[in-house]
């Protein structure tokens, strides 16, 4: 392979030659010519010749290697040739003299051009590598921009992900677990995610949901922590890169049991009703910066108004399949969910039973007393309904006065069990009407799935054939098949 030649190893490689010329010709000078003296008669010639050429080396000393080197080879050159100058003609000494003079003169000059020259290329290359490193600089700056660009890119789609998520999600539940998902999604490694909601009445947060890595621990404080009370108390956003060293705060107590070093906190508010607060903390202190505090404000933003919405919705569908007066549920929902039970039932061989009541003697209750005492009634009944009906029951009403309850579950002897305790239950609760203390009675009727009947109009049927033999034989009383 070809070695390149810079301009350092040519200077290098030149002085040598001049110093290895120095030397040959002051060798000549000192043992060459004194043996030629004796054969060459004008040996004169000789020497004068030997100096011109050693007045050319001095010059490229002057020139390569500087005033030091030049002068000194001046020096030794005088030295050398003085004995032979002495003996020289006054016209060729004159000339000699002036040739050394002029040939330093020009290395001189020649070495000072370079040497302004290596100063301005010096300066050149200095200038050449602070433009270098600034666009080293000005580039290593851009790509860290590029790079954060695309984290944020990244960021905001993840982001809009959660929100197209959230968007067709129509319960709290739902709500929390892709919001805990996602967070865990975007802050990665060695955090925990803890959604707490606040209780209005109590005026206390409660843990509802919680996710972490493998690597932390489970949250002790159920209620939160005094990171959690100063959210709540200043409703904003909170960063602590190092819970020892902020000085906002004095770790104590439970809160020093708990792995946390750094942590994150974004109060849920909406129309400054404070719904959650949803907490991000790590293993690692620093691990959060503002623009992650940031992606996590969005994130609370968007989890806020899904809750909220949520809230309405689920307000809007009640007031859609329940009763306004006695809070149970409407006809048509009713319906519904029967037909739904009737179809698990089949598909999975459970049982259910239908309940439907009548309230005894209604009509002369609001003849008597008006209707806004029968409204009192049918409040009144449709609260002992409620208390007695368990997880996963339908208790609605019907009709006028007539109600519908589904146990889920039960067989036709429990169905009579229960149907006997809310007859018995209404009968025994006592009515104030105009200060007057009035009994309401119910009859009842009973059909078993799938015992009395495997379709849903035909179990509705036999309930209501039930409750209308309990009527005709004097009401107040519970029949089935």
């Amino acid at each position: 392979m070809a070695t390149l030649m810079t301009p350092f190893t040519i200077r290098n490689l030149l002085i040598a030659v001049s110093a290895i010329l120095f030397t040959g010709l002051l060798y000549c000078l000192h043992k060459v010519v004194p043996v030629l003296g004796n054969h060459i008669q004008h040996i004169e010639f000789v020497v004068i010749s030997i100096m011109m050429m050693m007045s050319l080396v001095v010059m490229l000393f002057w020139s390569l290697s500087g005033v030091f080197w030049g002068l000194l080879s001046f020096l030794v050159t005088m030295i050398f040739l003085y004995r032979y100058l002495l003996g020289f003609n006054p016209y060729y000494y004159s000339v000699l003299i002036m040739a050394f003079f002029f040939s330093s003169s020009i290395g001189y000059y020649i070495s000072r051009k370079i040497s302004l020259s290596n100063q301005k290329h010096t300066v050149s290359k200095e200038k050449i590598q602070e433009d270098v490193n600034l666009i080293l600089n000005h580039k290593e700056n851009r790509g860290a921009e590029v790079s954060a660009m695309g984290e944020k890119i990244v960021s905001l789609l993840k982001l809009k992900n959660i929100a197209d998520q959230l968007s067709l999600s129509l319960t709290e539940e739902s709500i929390i677990e892709i919001v805990s998902k996602e967070t865990l999604n975007i802050f990665k490694d060695k955090v925990r995610i803890l959604f707490f909601e606040y209780d209005k009445e109590r005026e206390e947060l409660k843990l509802n949901h919680a996710l972490k890595t493998e690597r932390r621990n489970a949250f002790a404080m159920k209620n939160g922590g005094i990171f959690e009370r100063w959210v709540l108390k200043n409703m904003k956003s909170l960063l602590v890169r190092d819970i020892k060293e902020d000085f906002r705060f004095s770790v104590s107590g439970e809160e020093t049991k708990d792995d946390t070093v750094s942590l994150m906190i974004k109060p849920l508010v909406v129309e400054n009703n404070v719904l959650g607060i949803l907490r991000v903390d790590s293993l690692v202190a620093d691990d959060f910066n503002q623009h992650e505090l940031r992606i996590l404000d969005i994130i609370g933003e968007l989890t806020a108004v899904a809750l909220e919405n949520a809230r309405l919705y689920n307000q809007t569908e009640e007031l859609a399949i329940k009763d306004s007066l006695t809070g149970l549920y409407v006809h048509r929902y009713f319906m519904e969910r029967l037909e739904e039970e009737v179809k698990r039932a089949l598909l999975g061989g459970r049982r259910f039973v239908l309940l439907m009541l009548d309230i005894d003697n209604f009509k002369e209750f609001n003849d008597k007393y008006g209707h806004v005492s029968g409204d009192v009634i049918l409040r009144k009944i449709g609260r002992v309904l409620s208390s007695k009906a368990a997880a996963g029951d339908v208790v609605a009403r019907y009709g006028g006065e007539e109600f519908a309850f589904l146990s889920l579950g039960s067989d036709k002897e429990s169905g009579k069990k229960l149907a006997e305790e809310i007859r018995d239950k209404i009968e025994s609760s006592v009515v104030t009407i105009r200060r007057e203390q009035c009994k309401v009675t119910v009859s009842v009727g009973i059909a078993a799935f799938p015992d009395d009947a495997k379709q849903k109009e035909d179990i509705i049927g036999e309930a209501d054939k039930c409750l209308y033999r309990a009527k005709s034989e004097g009401k107040n009383r519970v029949c089935s098949k």
